[in-house]
């Protein structure tokens, strides 16, 4: 799935999975969306919530979809 600019400054958005996020009192495996020039992120999904790891296609393609939504969609 493509990964729509950054709609903030229009920079280049990638795919990002870390160790960093602090979910439940623990320590969580987590997908995002970043944008490369201003740092603009997406809201986090728990890779662990689908069973997988950091591969969870599940979990990228939400936070992908989240990301590439706009106000003007009609969503």
């Amino acid at each position: 799935m493509e990964i729509k600019p950054c709609p903030f400054c229009g920079g280049r958005a990638v795919l990002e999975k870390g160790h960093r996020a602090f979910i439940d009192a623990k320590t969580a495996r987590v997908a995002f969306v970043r944008c490369t020039v201003c740092n603009a992120r997406s809201g986090r999904e728990k890779l662990s919530d689908y069973g997988c790891t950091s591969s969870s296609n599940d979990a990228n393609m939400k936070v992908i979809a989240a990301w590439n939504r706009r106000v003007n969609d009609g969503d």
